[in-house]
């Protein structure tokens, strides 16, 4: 029987699928109306604060319950998951550069460049999310 609890993955699964949808509706306006309206950009950057908080909690409660580690960091977190082979490397490097843009927006090293939130969200961001959710349900699946 497995250690984990399926319903608390799920729930934070569902929080990162209500990321995607947040994300999508921004992206589907065009990028200069999209960088002119304040709501948006704010919704999107909210969007992947709360996604990479949800992976990072499903990936810890996969860690912690399964193969017996606590990690502190984000990349930590998704390092050991490709090496667990619960997300591929592929994931992983993808889900690194989403953090990238978590501590922008949280920690504003820099004024928040909204345009490349926008570009990296249509280029892959989306994907990749969208892909560690699958292969977490996948995985968690297989237990």
């Amino acid at each position: 029987m497995s250690k984990i609890d399926v319903a608390r993955i799920r729930r934070l699964l569902d929080e990162i699928n209500e990321g995607i949808s947040v994300i999508k509706d921004a992206i589907s306006m065009p990028k200069n109306v999209f960088l002119n309206d304040l709501r948006a950009r704010y919704a999107i950057r909210y969007a992947i604060v709360e996604i990479v908080e949800a992976s990072a909690l499903v990936s810890l409660h996969i860690l912690e319950n399964i193969y017996g580690i606590s990690l502190e960091t984000y990349s930590e977190i998704f390092d050991a998951l490709a090496k667990y082979n619960v997300i591929s490397l592929e994931t992983c490097n993808g889900m690194r550069r989403l953090i990238g843009l978590r501590n922008i927006v949280v920690h504003r090293y820099w004024i928040v460049d909204d345009a490349r939130i926008y570009d990296e969200a249509i280029e892959n961001g989306l994907s990749i999310v969208e892909k560690f959710v699958k292969e977490v349900e996948k995985y968690v699946e297989g237990l």
